[in-house]
C-alpha cells in the first residue's frame, strides 16, 4: 500500500495539473468572448477552419473526460 508521502505527492501533482488546466480554460474563455480577436467584418474561411481545428481538439478532450465518442 502507498505511504502518506506517495499519496501526498500524487495529490500535489494532480492539483498542479488541474491549476494548469484551469488557467488554460480561463484564457480560452476570454479569447472566445473576444471572438478570438477577430473582427466580424474581417472573417475569412481560414478563420472558420482555425476554429474547426480547435473545436476538434476540444471534442477529443471532452470525449476523453466524459468517456464519449471513441472513449465510450
Amino acid at each position: 500500500m502507498a505511504n502518506t508521502q506517495e499519496k501526498r505527492t500524487a495529490l500535489d501533482a494532480f492539483i498542479e495539473h488541474k491549476a494548469r488546466i484551469d488557467k488554460m480554460l480561463e484564457r480560452l474563455q476570454k479569447a472566445s468572448e473576444d471572438h478570438f480577436e477577430t473582427n466580424p467584418d474581417d472573417i475569412r474561411w481560414g478563420d472558420g477552419g482555425f476554429l474547426e481545428d480547435i473545436a476538434g481538439d476540444l471534442q477529443h478532450i471532452t470525449d476523453r473526460v466524459f468517456e464519449e465518442g471513441e472513449y465510450a
